[in-house]
């Protein structure tokens, strides 16, 4: 079949196409056009690149297809820095330049802002991580049993476990737990949880760390509440990893969510002790805590200043957590109302709060949509830090209620961030987008957007 003969809609998936990947998008796809002018998303291909693909699956306007040979490299890849890269889920952009990894993350916030909310804005180049690898102040690494213990990360597309032993993003006390832990658990003869059968107890080791206070934290996940051996695998931890600070047993019935439910301390002061510059931290367990120490601070230090505070402002705090934003804001406001639905979350942010000598912050536990919806107060300044899914419709509805001056969004999503300024862009202009580079080696990318009232 000729060039000219092949049509959108009689596409082979057996045959082979010679595609040039001319974008990437949010997601880890290179955006390439097939013969007759359909784009395709190949995944593990960047611009620049020749590739030959073959379909995996075809739509009425878009399809996608899997590398196959790759005829011409783009100007942008190296040899990844990992033996498990391609194979394990963790990482998709390692085989990338990291300042190549840089443009393609603003570049992707562009082109979701542009795509979904029809916003064509200048982007900020993506502010980079002080540390390319190793930034990484928590990871979660499941169990599974094939002829012993095995201790890993998801492999790319599947829910099977790739037994790894180091992992470059990772802090070197995580490397050693990875060496040690299979070892330990194997002799401790616990039952490593299967979830396809429901059989067993052992189902994650969570790895925790504060790179401020060169603190480590391991946590072991189980199905039930019984975790008789974890007096002898906390003993083997301590003797054979030395440099874990706390040992924490997390009772988590859930197949869905890995880090949640009520927990023991096994050994330890069961939090992690985090400084910034102006501000310190307790982390619980289970609480969130941004995963990248260094770029935290910065999108701190870069919100507080762009929203130029003059210390009479009532700021509104949503998905406030344990108080990454909070503490700052409420040195430099009036007043900080401070929303989370996490009840570990929230009690932390409140001794946050204490610990920094704060008296003008209040903590709520509720819905941060039910509570805005009641909301029926002023706000001159509402920050909002929402988990992946966004903030949602309904929020950004009673956000354009209250009618703060100033908003500042900060997401780990963009296509998500997008649909939200589509709402939030009817009464604000957006001042800036910046995005951050919060997870080097992946797709994923934090951004952080100004905006403010258009009346003001």
């Amino acid at each position: 079949m000729s060039e000219k003969e092949i049509t959108n809609s009689n596409i082979n998936e057996q045959e082979l196409f010679t595609v040039y990947i001319e974008r990437f998008a949010y997601g880890g796809y290179g955006i390439g056009k097939l013969p007759g002018g359909k784009l395709v998303f190949v995944e593990g291909t960047y611009p620049g690149d020749l590739a030959e693909v073959e379909i995996t699956q075809e739509k009425s306007d878009v399809a996608f297809a899997r590398l196959k040979n790759l005829l011409e490299k783009s100007q942008y890849r190296r040899a990844p820095k990992c033996k498990y890269f391609g194979i394990c889920g963790g990482c998709q952009m390692m085989d990338v330049k990291y300042e190549n990894q840089l443009d393609l993350k603003t570049q992707m916030v562009k082109e979701q802002l542009r795509r979904i909310a029809k916003i064509e804005i200048e982007v900020n180049p993506t502010i980079p991580s002080d540390l390319e690898f190793g930034y990484r102040n928590k990871m979660e690494f499941a169990f599974s049993y094939n002829n012993g213990v095995v201790l890993g990360l998801k492999m790319r597309n599947s829910n099977r476990i790739v037994p790894i032993n180091e992992c470059p993003i990772s802090p070197s006390s995580f490397n050693k737990a990875l060496e040690v832990v299979p070892e330990i658990v194997e002799m401790s003869k616990a039952r490593i949880y299967n979830p396809k059968i429901g059989t067993g107890t052992l189902k994650h080791l969570v790895m925790r760390y504060s790179h401020s206070n060169n603190q480590t934290m391991a946590i072991f996940v189980t199905k039930t509440e019984r975790f008789e051996e974890g007096k002898f695998i906390r003993s083997e931890l301590l003797r054979k990893a030395p440099q874990i600070n706390s040992i924490i047993h997390v009772m988590n019935s859930s197949d869905n969510i890995v880090l949640r439910g009520p927990y023991k301390t096994l050994y330890g002061s069961g939090v992690l002790d985090v400084e910034m510059d102006y501000e310190k931290f307790q982390v619980p367990p289970t609480a969130f805590f941004q995963n990248n120490y260094h770029v935290a601070s910065k999108m701190v230090e870069y919100v507080t200043k762009q929203l130029d505070l003059k210390g009479s402002e009532r700021v509104l705090d949503l998905y406030a957590g344990v108080g990454t934003f909070t503490m700052r804001l409420a040195m430099l406001s009036k007043y900080v109302t401070a929303v989370e639905s996490s009840h570990i979350s929230g009690k932390a942010g409140k001794a946050n709060a204490n610990i920094n000598n704060l008296r003008n912050v209040k903590y709520e536990e509720a819905n941060v949509e039910e509570y805005v919806k009641a909301f029926d107060d002023e706000a001159d300044v509402i920050v909002l830090d929402p988990p992946r899914g966004g903030a949602g419709k309904g929020v950004c509805e009673e956000i354009l209620r209250i009618g703060p001056e100033k908003i500042a969004y900060i997401s780990c999503d963009p296509s998500t961030l997008a649909r939200d300024l589509a709402i939030l862009s009817e009464k604000y202009k957006i001042v800036a987008v910046q995005p951050f580079d919060m997870f080097p080696q992946t797709y994923h990318v934090e951004t952080v957007v100004l905006m403010e009232r258009l009346d003001r």
